[in-house]
């Protein structure tokens, strides 16, 4: 996963009104879908979102699904999705849901799949092994 600075996240999203969220969001999921191989399309995420009244349910979901997915690729933290839900009801929260899901993917570091002999299937269970392996 993309390592970013979550200070200059929220200072894009104060600049932007929130629109770098979306953007961040789309490039979070396709991220996500890809080291893990479960999820929608970010397309997908992003139009699911924008439906009313199916986007909070969609939300709500997300919270949960997005928090097992990271601790699956070996976040340390724990299960935050109920925290995550309770944040985004507010404006504030709004600013720092994903300043903290992105923190927590900043845990888990890259892969590198430049490594020529090796697949990328190997490259990521050498990854996530040492999660395992403790």
């Amino acid at each position: 996963m993309k390592q970013r600075k979550v200070g200059l996240m929220l200072l894009w999203a104060i600049l932007t009104l929130g629109i770098y969220y979306i953007v961040w969001n789309y490039k979070f999921q396709d991220e996500v879908r890809e080291e893990t191989g479960k999820g929608i399309m970010p397309w997908g995420h992003i139009l699911i979102s924008l439906v009313p009244l199916v986007n909070i349910g969609y939300w709500i979901y997300w919270f949960f699904t997005i928090d097992g997915q990271l601790a699956f690729m070996g976040a340390k933290k724990g299960n935050l999705g109920i925290v995550y839900l309770l944040l985004s009801i507010t404006i504030i929260g709004y600013l720092f849901v994903p300043v903290i899901l992105q923190n927590k993917a900043n845990d888990l570091g890259t892969i590198d799949i430049n490594q020529k002999d090796k697949t990328i299937t190997e490259v990521r269970v050498d990854k996530y092994a040492k999660y395992f392996n403790k």
